[in-house]
């Protein structure tokens, strides 16, 4: 086990230098590497806000919500200390995401650590499903896009611990221990606001427990009324600045990227996602996610592994795995939002996130017990097919190294770069990394800009509201050059740019000067 600690330091450093590789290599990666899309989205608007113009993209001068509000103003804190410079400011970003990775893997190690008591004897399994969350690819870059994903994982897990640690004690909750539940569930919440879900579980178990165990109503509502409260308190300003300034309390990204979204229809994706967040590192290739046998297999195993991880649990029952109850309903209730009632497949996986905390300690927990039935060298087998697990993780991480930078909208950013003056609007589908490069761009996609939003709602499309906004250029992944199909739109746009191969396609209004080719 000696040897087994000590490899498991070393992949924990080698995680935190991955993290912070960007930095060393120069701006080309800090730009390209773990940050996405929709993280410029974030960023964008977290610029503007430390420039002073608010929640806001396209220059400032349309507002947004489309957000999580805890990372975007702490995203902000670096652009306020450089005075918004773009290429300077991402360092800090990195250093920001580096380190929530690392207070996420401290309060892991923590959470897995009271879980598994009675369960897996030793302090190094806890080490182990901190070190595999860490280290495995999809959490890792899940961690660093510049999105709210690994503060959310580390507001969960921080959430939970405290849950658990109170239900510990049996007995009522003190004061000072409901003011920090009710900040922690405030926290949470506007780490990401799916999180709600987490706090009704963790309230509802609460109150069971209570009712349950002879505490009582009167106990219940002493618990958690001023809890309840204080994180009531906590998101209502966003909340009513979300129905006020944009007509629904959910965030217009959420409402956009569910327009088009049919009952079910993540259903096929669910079992390969919530194996891949259970199993670091064994990722599944896009193209077999849907495969029946895929599904049938990836369902299989994870229904598994969390009935029999139940059920050892339930056998061993103890105060703090109340706490586990509460994040198994969380985890119900997002995989069927998410998977039955959403949109957007593509990020299935980052929405599921969260749950890998959960579903890493489920897998260490019935392996070990399988092993220890089977083999007096349960605990040794365990610990050789972790350290490989850690293995398979860092050979994963050096193919992504290797295939460099591929981050799939630069060859937008360029051309705009190379042919667009600075003050001439752009319009784009997907503006996350051009509008955070270019700033007179416009959103076209509703994520963030409710005008096209609204037109999508009442028309369809936005091709109409492009016509008439200020966009001279539309620059994009090539399939923008259909809209030049439409009548209407082809008397005031023409197709200028169509490279299949660079996946780049632009147009440009008739009437406007003729710049860039």
């Amino acid at each position: 086990m000696r040897l087994l600690w000590f490899f498991t330091v070393l992949c924990v450093i080698f995680g935190l230098l991955y993290r912070l590789l960007p930095v060393a290599l120069g701006p080309d990666w800090l730009a390209r590497f773990f940050i996405t899309e929709d993280g410029y989205l974030m960023l964008t608007v977290a610029r503007n806000l430390a420039d002073g113009a608010g929640l806001s993209v396209s220059d400032g001068e349309i507002a947004t919500n489309g957000v999580q509000p805890l990372g975007t103003f702490l995203y902000a804190l670096p652009y306020l200390a450089t005075g918004g410079d773009k290429v300077t400011s991402l360092v800090g970003v990195i250093l920001i995401m580096a380190l929530v990775s690392v207070f996420a893997l401290f309060a892991i190690r923590a959470f897995a650590a009271r879980s598994l008591a009675g369960l897996a004897e030793g302090p190094i399994w806890a080490w182990m499903v901190a070190a595999l969350w860490f280290l495995g690819p999809l959490m890792l870059f899940h961690s660093m896009n510049a999105l709210e994903t690994g503060l959310a994982t580390l507001a969960v897990v921080a959430l939970l611990l405290w849950f658990g640690n109170l239900c510990e004690a049996q007995r009522p909750f003190t004061v000072a221990e409901r003011i920090v539940l009710g900040l922690l569930s405030g926290l949470v919440f506007l780490a990401r606001i799916d999180c709600a879900f987490l706090v009704t579980a963790i309230f509802a178990v609460h109150f069971a427990r209570c009712l349950l165990t002879g505490g009582g109503l009167g106990r219940a509502l002493r618990d958690l009324t001023l809890p309840g409260l204080i994180s009531l308190a906590m998101a209502t300003p966003w909340l009513v600045y979300n129905k006020v300034g944009f007509g629904s309390i959910m965030p217009i990204s959420g409402t956009a990227q569910s327009l088009t979204a049919e009952f079910g229809q993540n259903l096929g994706l669910l079992p390969a996602k919530l194996f891949e967040t259970m199993f670091p590192m064994l990722p599944i290739p896009g193209a077999l996610e849907s495969a029946l046998p895929v599904q049938v297999i990836c369902g299989l195993s994870v229904v598994g592994v969390l009935v029999v991880f139940a059920g050892l649990s339930w056998s061993r029952r103890r105060p703090f795995h109340a706490a586990l109850l509460a994040y198994g309903l969380y985890g119900v209730a997002i995989a069927f939002y998410y998977g039955a009632l959403f949109g957007a497949p593509h990020f299935l996986s980052r929405y599921l996130a969260p749950l890998g905390p959960l579903l890493i300690i489920a897998a260490i927990t019935v392996a070990l017990t399988l092993f220890e039935r089977v083999s007096r060298h349960g605990p040794a087998i365990t610990g050789a097919l972790s350290a490989a697990s850690l293995v398979l993780c860092i050979a994963l991480l050096g193919v992504k190294l290797a295939g460099g930078l591929k981050q799939g909208h630069f060859q937008v950013v360029e051309w705009v770069d190379e042919n667009v003056p600075d003050d001439v609007w752009v319009g784009a589908v997907q503006t996350g990394t051009l509008g955070y490069w270019h700033d007179r761009t416009i959103n076209l996609d509703g994520k963030v800009n409710p005008e096209a939003l609204a037109a999508i709602k009442a028309q369809g499309s936005v091709l109409d509201y492009v016509v008439d906004s200020p966009i001279t250029y539309l620059a994009d992944w090539s399939g923008i050059a259909g809209w030049v199909d439409n009548p209407r739109f082809a008397e005031a746009f023409e197709l200028l740019v169509m490279d299949e191969d660079r996946n780049l396609g632009v147009l440009r209004r008739r009437d406007s000067d003729p710049v860039g080719s």
